[in-house]
């Protein structure tokens, strides 16, 4: 079965592609292929927020020293617009495709990290991991999408939805199962994983950008597209720190299981993933600027009603909030790519360094509300505060056709 796939890549897949240009035609199989890297990467970074009750407790730590875990995972985003444009100009794709395999190695030792510092080094070094696969392989994805970028970008965050879906429940398991001292065999998948897609994906084509002389120029643009962006992420980023990071921990202090606790952050990844789908395929016919609107406003209205809900109007209302979050994750990375199509892989990681890194200091933010004013209280602040993004969505440009 494997040497079948590998020959139907090596077949479909010359000549290379260069100066962004694609063949017009959406690669279906080339596409889910290259995503399911991203799928097992996000399986590990899954594990985070179900572990930090357990290394908030055996570390003694506040939630906002926890929040530095996240801080350096994301933080290491900043290296994504100078690892962008060195894959823009160089095949770093093999160096990408070991990735799921260091975070695989980092993130399972996490929970049974000794010491906060050895803590921090494996989050470090996992962001690292991170923000290396983050800026090349959605710049091949976006290459083999043709056309049809927003479905093809749909794509690759839908495989990692359902990676981080995914990863509460494994980690979950194994500690309810077995214990948290069994967590570090969760690394061989992704070890073998790495293994397997290096061989598989051997002869997909390298994106190689024309413009090799002056990468200041599409910088200098970027920064005014990224602004409004960032504007954007940056009023969002407590929400989605609070309902993604600290979602278990809060659930946990209301007197769920860890079962449930678990359980509610599935659900909210869950429907990000439909969200993620919806997103990218509203965004090819309606333009981006109305999914944006429409994630605002009713992952806005999601938190509002789970931080007084129960029983089923709080499974309905984490939901709508997973849905509408994750409308726009596919939304501003098909619209960035669009707006530089010689430079795919810089604009990628510019625009994934400016949404990890404000997430990143999103997360100690969280963090440090929750410490001081309670985990309601910082839930429900969130969704007003969401609601102050959507002024920076009309400052942003139209945007341009795929050719």
């Amino acid at each position: 079965m494997a040497s079948s796939h590998a020959h139907n890549i090596n077949t479909a897949s010359q000549p290379a592609v260069k100066n962004g240009d694609t063949a017009g035609d959406f690669q279906a199989a080339r596409t889910a292929i290259v995503s399911s890297a991203h799928a097992i990467h996000d399986t590990y970074a899954g594990f985070f927020a179900p572990l930090l009750p357990f290394l908030i407790e055996r570390l003694s730590l506040l939630k906002v020293e926890a929040g530095v875990f996240l801080l350096l995972y994301q933080g290491a985003s900043i290296l994504q617009p100078l690892i962008g444009h060195l894959a823009d100009r160089s095949n770093l794709r093999k160096f990408a495709l070991l990735m799921p395999a260091v975070s695989g190695i980092t993130l399972s030792l996490l929970g049974t990290a000794p010491t906060y510092f050895i803590a921090i080094m494996y989050s470090l070094v996992a962001g690292i991991s991170s923000a290396s696969l983050h800026a090349i392989l959605p710049a091949l994805v976006g290459t083999l999408s043709g056309r049809q970028l927003g479905k093809g970008l749909s794509f690759w965050m839908v495989a990692g939805e359902i990676g981080f879906m995914l990863g509460p429940l494994l980690v979950i398991f194994m500690i309810t199962t077995f214990s948290i001292k069994t967590i570090p065999w969760l690394m061989i998948p992704g070890i073998l994983i790495s293994i397997l897609l290096s061989f598989l994906l051997k002869d997909v084509p390298h994106h190689n950008s024309g413009n090799h002389q002056n990468a200041k120029a599409p910088v200098n643009e970027m920064t005014l597209i990224m602004l409004p962006l960032a504007g954007v992420v940056l009023m969002r980023v407590l929400l989605r720190t609070a309902s993604e990071i600290y979602l278990p921990t809060f659930m946990m202090e209301k007197g769920a299981s860890i079962w449930m606790a678990g359980i509610s952050l599935t659900i909210l990844q869950g429907f990000g993933v439909a969200g993620t789908i919806a997103g990218g395929f509203l965004k090819d016919k309606y333009g981006f600027k109305a999914v944006m609107l429409i994630s605002i406003v009713f992952a806005s209205l999601g938190m509002l009603i789970f931080v007084g809900a129960s029983g089923a109007l709080m499974i309905a209302s984490l939901s709508l909030m997973g849905a509408a979050s994750m409308m726009v994750l596919p939304v501003g990375m098909s619209f960035i790519q669009e707006q530089f199509p010689e430079n795919r892989s810089l604009a990628n990681g510019y625009y994934l360094a400016m949404l990890f890194a404000i997430n990143a200091v999103g997360g100690v933010v969280t963090g440090f509300l929750y410490d001081q004013i309670g985990g309601y209280q910082t839930f429900l602040l969130s969704a007003p505060i969401g609601l102050l993004g959507i002024p920076f969505v009309f400052l942003l440009p139209r945007e341009k056709a795929v050719k």
